[in-house]
């Protein structure tokens, strides 16, 4: 099946089964937190030769509403709204579409693999302390092209920058020479269909993580992240699915941080009467090394900080290693109409974890690093905190005439909160796509 096959079955499929066309960042965290075993356009962010599969669509959504402070009659807005889309240019003809040029663009996505290593502050000299501003231009950039095999190539860039302002007390930008963060990211990758029906991806990328008060060209000090992903999709007829391995490497390099982690795992995805099912297990290994990086309980109501008074000195690293194992899955099924759907999905991750303090870093219980302490614990992801890392999701979405979905994640908490108090949230997330 080449990839102007696959994008047919994934639009006629819709939200009714595998490889759906149109999911949404709603769609992940209701049913399974991650797209690693299944095909939807959130995968454009981890191998941007996908973008071709999507191509002449809208996507929008208001952002996470996740505060878990919310009060009695309390109304905050959701964070981090999203708009963009994508659109292609045909160069064939009716019945082969292909080769085709598509080009798109998402304004105001997060990229949480890299935005984690932005610490709150600075510190520049004793009590003094530089904010790290929030990022302003969160652009991502697509330019992909398939050739007449159906083969596909795609680039990304991700753009994420403020540089001399930050929001004040009134909430309007106001000048600051310390205020400075930016993250760039330029990836590339290819998704090759063979007649058999199976797909190969692989992807690689390059960014560069930086924040104030210094600034820096951007090769100066050599603070690199590297990332890598493949993964297949295999046709297992006897179950209507797909057997699907994948694995994954982030080599991350920041002021005070090294940070590797890789991942290897097995998932499938089988497609149901009216609904969808798929489930993985995942190795999962880390190291984390920081130096200079702590936390202040003191600092704004407690801050992640970096200790930028000695960046040219010997450093003393603190480790943590993590090593075990993740299984998740989700599942959607058509209910009552064939334009509605639920979704619900989980993860649950338990890795072994070791803490090695160097001993000259002096820590108490109110600042400290990355561990306080020497010794080996277990750890788990979230418990229930709202966030897409959490333990369980519970959805469902709206299909109006193949062309506008609507996807919506259901607030965990919604069942326990009294509603004639006006207490709390009833959704966490809604996103929106709509194909032309």
């Amino acid at each position: 099946m080449n990839l102007r096959t696959a994008a047919a079955v994934g639009a006629a499929i819709g939200v009714f089964g595998v490889g759906s066309a149109f999911a949404t960042f709603a769609r992940v965290e209701s049913m399974g937190k991650n797209t690693t075993y299944i095909m939807d356009d959130v995968s454009i962010f981890d191998n941007p030769a996908n973008a071709n599969l999507y191509s002449n669509y809208l996507i929008g959504g208001f952002g996470a509403y996740t505060d878990n402070n919310l009060q009695a009659g309390g109304n905050y807005d959701p964070q981090h709204p999203t708009f963009g889309g994508i659109f292609s240019l045909s160069l064939g003809d009716e019945n082969n579409p292909d080769p085709k040029f598509t080009i798109g663009g998402l304004f105001g996505r997060i990229d949480e693999d890299l935005s984690m290593y932005l610490p709150s502050r600075v510190q520049t000299g004793t009590g003094r302390y530089a904010k790290v501003p929030e990022t302003v231009t969160n652009f991502d950039g697509f330019l992909g092209w398939t050739l007449s095999s159906g083969d596909a190539m795609g680039l990304h860039i991700y753009i994420a920058h403020q540089d001399g302002g930050d929001l004040d007390e009134s909430g309007s930008y106001q000048p600051d020479e310390d205020a400075h963060a930016s993250i760039v990211k330029a990836d590339g990758g290819l998704n090759i269909q063979t007649s058999s029906g199976t797909s190969y991806e692989a992807s690689f990328g390059i960014a560069r993580i930086q924040y104030g008060p210094g600034h820096y060209d951007f090769f100066e000090n050599g603070d690199f992240t590297f990332l890598a992903k493949a993964r297949a999709f295999f046709t297992l007829e006897a179950i209507d699915g797909e057997l699907v391995p994948a694995a994954s490497m982030k080599l991350a390099t920041a002021p005070g941080i090294d940070d590797k982690n890789a991942q290897a795992g097995l998932g499938i995805n089988v497609a149901m009467n009216r609904g969808f099912f798929w489930m993985g297990l995942d190795f999962v290994w880390r190291q984390l090394k920081a130096h200079d990086y702590v936390y202040d309980s003191n600092v704004a109501g407690g801050s992640w900080i970096y200790d930028a008074r000695d960046e040219d000195g010997d450093h003393n690293w603190d480790k943590r290693s993590d090593i075990g194992g993740k299984i998740s899955f989700g599942i959607e099924r058509n209910i009552w109409w064939d334009w509605f759907v639920i979704r619900v999905g989980g993860q649950k991750s338990i890795t072994y974890t070791e803490c090695s303090k160097n001993e000259k870093n002096i820590y108490n219980n109110e600042r400290y690093g990355i561990c306080k302490d020497d010794g080996t614990f277990f750890t788990t992801n979230p418990l229930a905190d709202g966030s897409n890392k959490d333990h369980v999701g519970f959805g469902f979405g709206i299909n109006i005439e193949e062309k506008l979905k609507i996807d919506v994640t259901v607030a965990e908490d919604v069942l326990f909160r009294n509603p004639f108090q006006g207490e709390g949230r009833l959704f966490s997330r809604l996103d929106a796509t709509y194909s032309f």
